[in-house]
């Protein structure tokens, strides 16, 4: 079964490649243009060891986001089900150094309809955001939020149900054919309590001319050697690598065909031999693709062997199940963008006692954002004698 449904992946490909092949180039520039409308990809020739300059300007910035999601998972053993609506408002006084600096501070809020604690979580926002050359940022503090993973590993929704942001460090790399998102969130101390818990993440991705190619990674641990615990250490790693073919059709549309190899490790290490675990697990995806401006409809077929990862969609831990995917990207402004992703899961086999009723998820999400400029000021230039010393308060007692 799986040889004939890559013979068959495979058959449309070339297919394709050979319906398109008389398309130009500046027609492919058009359309790669729709997967970068998202990102600021202006390029800088600063050099990282400039000293930073006497500019600084204070915004108060306000972000929200809405969030809609209604999961029916046919009450399957394990898998999420219900409604989620929520609110994730940030408000931050930004200070602008230069353009090369940011730094922010205020609060990131979470209130879920019908939540009766009002807002249920509430988090300080601490962000240093340092730009050498403009491909490169780093980040301390709260991290820049989502990493863009694929849902078998790392699912939007977790940022509704479980924590709002995440907080270490962070670089990114940007450039027009190259994305790069290293980070470490470090999510709890080692306590009585329970064990220290960080999470480390790598996701790239880059094209040349019609092929895609992508890696990503996520690895929580669990551990800590500061207090006594009866598990010593939990890992739990994701990986996937994957290729692709994208294929311009006119000036506004895309169809292609991508292939995901994923491969899972969870394992516990413990005192006790008796609670050692370990369980390997591995899965392989392909997805068909069709694209129209911000308009996209996706089939992909899921064939995996005892694949887990925590953060990722339960829906891949089955053996088989079959996708169709609509999503809609409006993006209106900076300030303000939709998304509606609906997706059906067709559960191919039932040995693992889940029914084969249709499986759905609906997500509508609207996030926006304004700053209000508050003031502009200037230090002065660094002279020979240097900057002024504050004064003591204990000076001349």
């Amino acid at each position: 079964m799986v040889y004939r449904s890559i013979r068959r992946f495979l058959v449309v490909l070339l297919l394709g490649w050979g319906a398109l092949v008389c398309d130009s180039h500046a027609t492919l520039e058009s359309t790669r243009e729709l997967d970068r409308a998202d990102y600021d990809l202006a390029s800088s020739t600063t050099s990282w060891s400039t000293p930073p300059g006497s500019s600084h300007r204070l915004y108060l910035d306000i972000y929200n986001v809405s969030d809609y999601f209604d999961l029916e998972t046919s009450n399957a053993t394990g898998l999420p089900a219900g409604t989620f609506l929520a609110d994730t408002v940030r408000p931050t006084a930004t200070i602008l150094w230069d353009d090369r600096f940011r730094i922010q501070l205020g609060v990131i809020a979470l209130r879920g309809y019908g939540d009766d604690k009002g807002f249920g979580f509430v988090d300080p926002w601490i962000q240093l955001l340092w730009q050498p050359i403009k491909p490169l940022t780093v980040v301390l503090g709260n991290l820049n939020t989502p990493h863009y993973y694929l849902p078998a590993l790392f699912y939007p929704l977790n940022y509704v149900r479980l924590r709002t942001n995440e907080t270490g460090a962070q670089v990114l790399v940007h450039e027009k054919d190259w994305y790069d998102d290293l980070f470490f969130d470090y999510r709890q101390q080692d306590t009585v309590e329970h064990n220290e818990k960080f999470a480390l993440g790598f996701v790239h991705r880059n094209e040349w001319q019609w092929l895609r190619f992508n890696y990503q990674s996520h690895w929580i641990h669990q551990g800590g050697e500061i207090n006594p615990h009866t598990d010593s250490t939990i890992n739990d790693v994701a990986n996937t690598v994957g290729s692709g073919i994208h294929i311009p059709w006119g000036s506004h549309a895309i169809v292609g065909g991508d292939y995901y190899h994923m491969f899972s490790h969870y394992r516990i290490d413990s005192g006790n031999p008796d609670l050692n675990v370990t369980r390997n697990g591995d899965g392989n995806m392909w997805e068909l693709s069709g694209r129209w401006n911000r308009f996209k409809l996706s089939y992909a077929f899921w064939r995996g062997h005892n694949f887990f990862h925590e953060g990722g969609d339960s829906l891949f831990t089955l053996h088989r199940v079959d996708l169709l995917t609509f999503r809609w990207d409006i993006l209106l402004s900076r300030d303000f963008n939709l998304l509606l992703n609906y997706t059906a899961y067709f559960v191919g086999n039932n040995d693992q006692n889940v029914s084969y009723e249709l499986k759905s998820t609906i997500h509508l999400q609207a996030a926006w954002q304004f700053s209000i400029p508050l003031m502009e000021w200037t230090t002065p230039a660094a002279s020979p004698q240097g900057q002024p010393i504050p004064t003591r308060w204990d000076q001349g007692l």
